[in-house]
């Protein structure tokens, strides 16, 4: 009998064209948006020559990611941003591009984040017209979910789910230092160090990151809906919302999902995971849903309106500076109202334009 040959020892001559496919798709898919930047623009430059040289790392598996950059945002509370250098990036769109597929066989469709055909907006259409039609809603949000993610259990679940031949770059890309908020929390069965001793956290910025925290809360999904049998919710990432219109099959739910959070190292937010009403406001992916008769009222809330009067006035002093032209401020507007527009706000819109005016000099 032929012994089957070890995963880990694919050779480099059957790594190399799939590899280069890849190489160059990668490199558009991390570009958009992004050309202005003068790190982006060196690269795009000699695109071939950068490429040809990542797909040889690629092949040999002498690869690093390089260092990256870490800085704080506060829009809408204060997350530490780690921000990679634009080769490393194309090197992640290489690897998710191998991996997604079998990642989108085993999500649930009540998933939204970082998919295909998903989204932040259908996440929330989907989420009104449950809203609509159920009485209760569980509104479960996961406490410092990316700083708390912990690398054995997340390789555990993307084994099966990772070509053999991308193997290796995935834990390459997962065991690299990163900078990530401090999250030192102690479970059942762990010693004092425990905390110390287990690689956990992924960085806030990364396409890899993205996709994998998405999929590390996927077996929740598959509890609500194969094991409890409650397919009415929508995920987007951490924030999960699960309908019923009976509140001690909520509660129960809440209980079961919760031991499955346990089991992977996760907390719930004590305050932001609770049973509500349909006819309370519930916030959820910066609108607030409210069911009103037969209907639902879809409303931003009121920091997302607060934001956009602060990037105006930031805004104003650039363009009033001559820093940015015309265009840019037309972008950032219609970014808001297309975010905006998917809730009842045309009042709203009208009157934050009404206020609008630049003017140079």
């Amino acid at each position: 009998m032929q012994r089957k040959r070890d995963d880990h020892h694919v050779t480099g001559d059957a790594l190399a064209p799939a590899t280069a496919r890849r190489a160059y798709p990668a490199c558009r898919a991390a570009a958009p948006g992004k050309l202005h930047a003068p790190e982006v623009a060196r690269f795009a430059l000699d695109a071939a020559k950068h490429l040809d040289a990542r797909v040889e790392q690629l092949i040999a598996r002498t690869y690093a990611p390089g260092r990256g950059r870490a800085f704080w945002i506060h829009d809408p509370k204060p997350r530490r941003i780690f921000a990679l250098p634009f080769r490393d990036r194309v090197v992640q769109h290489m690897l998710i591009a191998a991996t997604l597929p079998a990642l989108e066989r085993w999500f649930a469709p009540q998933s939204y984040a970082c998919r295909p055909g998903k989204g932040t907006h259908r996440c929330l259409r989907r989420a009104v017209a449950l809203t609509r039609v159920k009485k209760f809603v569980l509104r479960v949000d996961v406490r410092k979910f990316f700083p708390s993610i912990d690398h054995a259990i997340l390789r555990a679940l993307r084994e099966k789910r990772t070509p053999p031949r991308w193997r290796w770059l995935r834990d390459v890309i997962l065991d690299a230092p990163a900078e990530t908020e401090a999250v030192a929390w102690h479970f059942p069965g762990d010693d004092l160090f425990a905390p110390l001793v287990r690689p956990h956290g992924l960085p806030i910025g990364s396409l890899t990151s993205q996709i994998w925290a998405n999929a590390f809360l996927t077996p929740t999904d598959h509890t609500l809906a194969s094991h409890l049998g409650l397919g009415t919710f929508v995920r987007y990432c951490d924030d999960l919302l699960v309908f019923d219109d009976d509140p001690e099959r909520l509660r129960d739910a809440l209980k079961a999902i919760e031991a499955c959070a346990h089991a992977m190292r996760l907390r719930f937010h004590p305050d932001k995971t609770r049973l509500h009403g349909t006819s309370d406001p519930v916030a959820f992916l910066g609108f607030v849903l409210r069911r009103v008769g037969d209907g639902v009222r879809v409303h931003v809330r009121a920091e997302n309106t607060r934001r956009f009067r602060q990037k105006m006035a930031e805004t104003h002093a650039l363009y009033e500076a001559g820093v940015i032209e015309p265009e840019e401020v037309t972008a950032r507007v219609r970014a808001w109202l297309a975010h905006t527009r998917h809730g009842h706000t045309q009042a709203l819109c009208e009157r934050e334009l009404a206020k609008l005016s630049f003017v140079r000099g």
